[in-house]
């Protein structure tokens, strides 16, 4: 039953990868959006790669019982000729030269982590990332921050407009916008809730992966002016950039002072 197994566990593999994709968007916990091709492509071939091994196998085992009664018919033919040819014969040939070895039946739980996949599916990444992340968030690339462009829409919103960013947005103009044009301006982020390990205040998170959540990073503002919520709930907050002294490359976290939030519910890509 060895490869038999094996082929349960690819079918079983294959049909967490569809399921993930096709009805659910579990695997924007995991992936962006574009793998959504690749995974379906894989897991079909996981799914027909599997249900062909068990196929094989199942195949090749009825062929093995169909031998050996056919062996036993021809044992009792010969058993009915004479004591001493029987004697002989079972002798020489007791063993038919088939391998009946099997794996152990404990080979079986091989298959609990894959229906693992299926009862307690993994999370989006969260406050426990945010905080056993490096206690600054990492800030814009060089090449951006050398350009010196801005895609938050803030120069083209009037002063009196609530502008809503994504917090890499808002953090990535908090460290570079000399002119500090965000002084003033009332922002609205969006993110989950992570508790401030010290100092007063709490932070709003999000995490901006480039291919997977392995290589996510953290971007991070502290709010300042209402009680922290509870961890790893979402929040739509507005408010205004405390806007710090001196060099803007010298601040370690970039605060906003909130005058308004609303808890709303995990966005489907909860990554930006």
């Amino acid at each position: 039953m060895n490869r038999i197994a094996q082929g349960l566990t690819l079918v079983l593999l294959g049909a967490a990868a569809l399921t993930a994709t096709v009805p659910t968007n579990l695997y924007l916990n995991w992936v962006k959006p574009g793998f959504q091709p690749f995974l379906i492509a894989g897991g079909l071939v996981m799914v027909v790669l599997g249900v062909m091994v068990i196929v094989a196998e199942l195949r090749g085992e009825a062929r093995e019982a169909e031998e050996e009664h056919d062996h036993a018919h021809a044992e009792a033919g010969a058993a009915d000729a004479t004591a001493d040819d029987l004697g002989a014969y079972g002798d020489g040939h007791g063993d038919h030269g088939h391998d009946h070895s099997r794996a152990p039946r404990v080979a079986w739980l091989l298959l609990l982590p894959v229906f693992a996949v299926f009862v307690v599916a993994p999370p989006a990444l969260g406050s426990y990332t945010v905080q056993n992340s490096a206690s600054e968030s990492s800030g814009p690339p060089p090449e951006d921050r050398r350009s010196g462009r801005f895609d938050d829409g803030l120069e083209e919103s009037g002063p009196n407009e609530v502008v809503a960013m994504d917090i890499r947005q808002f953090v990535m103009r908090a460290w570079v916008d000399e002119d500090r044009l965000l002084a003033g301006r009332t922002v609205e982020l969006t993110g989950f809730a992570v508790p401030a390990s010290e100092g007063e205040g709490w932070y709003l998170a999000r995490l901006q992966m480039a291919c997977c959540a392995a290589d996510a990073v953290v971007n991070k503002v502290l709010i300042t002016g209402v009680p922290a919520p509870e961890t790893d709930t979402w929040w739509t907050v507005q408010g205004t950039w405390v806007e710090p002294e001196g060099e803007l490359f010298d601040v370690n976290e970039h605060r906003l002072s909130v005058t308004e939030m609303e808890e709303v519910t995990d966005p489907p890509d909860p990554y930006e």
